[in-house]
């Protein structure tokens, strides 16, 4: 019987192997792992359909060479190029904001990504090929987290800014005709609230065709004292 011995750190490599490869090798070091965990050549071969003799010969490989005997020793047609450039490029600006690129976006996305190479390396980059080229570096899509942004305002400027309107509101206060009103805004919205609740039915039934007289109804006004601001109004039947 075939036996493997893994530390933590060569299991860390054949599952990184295992997610950055193609299928094939993919395979290959899940045959690794499955032996490590104690199961036996037949057993390894039943779930992975496959021959024993192969499931022996990269055991085997793994024992000889390490990771690198799980490789394939050549590689067919000529080097692809394209995908280099577009590795290189991503690595340049994959830790850089777009803001600092010249987007709007604060977070890089695949077609993003997939425009800037286009148009910084003059070819034609498709969101697969950039998909790939991520995946071959080792990044993973997760969902950006909510963080406070580099370029926030310190505390201190933030005091700043609360002290200058603080003083204009001051200055408007000057004025005698001049009165100033606070809104809650966690309840404050353009959008009123719309109340339910069980009324009787019309009878006889209201006709649609007939023009009926629209009534006014307020729907935010501020009150001080024997003062009314309206802020909002509408017209319904």
């Amino acid at each position: 019987m075939i036996k493997v011995s893994i530390n933590s750190d060569e299991r860390q490599e054949l599952e990184q192997f295992r997610r950055l490869s193609s299928s094939k090798d993919s395979e290959k070091a899940l045959m690794i792992l499955l032996c490590s965990e104690g199961h036996n050549v037949n057993h390894i071969a039943g779930t992975l359909k496959r021959n024993p003799h192969t499931i022996r010969d990269w055991i085997k490989r793994y024992k000889n060479s390490g990771i690198k005997g799980l490789s394939r020793n050549y590689s067919p047609g000529r080097p692809d190029e394209k995908r280099s450039k577009i590795k290189a490029h991503i690595a340049e600006i994959i830790n850089r904001s777009p803001v600092d690129c010249g987007y709007n976006d604060q977070v890089w996305s695949v077609p993003l990504l997939a425009h800037d190479s286009t148009s910084k390396l003059n070819i034609s980059v498709s969101n697969v090929t950039v998909n790939r080229a991520l995946n071959a570096m080792g990044y993973s899509y997760k969902r950006p987290s909510k963080t406070v942004p580099a370029r926030a305002p310190s505390k201190e400027e933030k005091k700043l800014k609360i002290d200058a309107m603080a003083a204009e509101i001051k200055s408007l206060l000057s004025d005698s005709d001049t009165e100033i009103y606070a809104l809650d805004e966690s309840h404050f919205s353009t959008e009123p609230y719309l109340v339910r609740g069980w009324f009787k039915k019309r009878w006889p039934p209201q006709d649609r065709n007939e023009q009926q007289t629209r009534k006014s109804h307020i729907l935010w006004m501020l009150e001080s004292h024997d003062k009314k601001i309206l802020l909002e109004e509408i017209k319904a039947i």
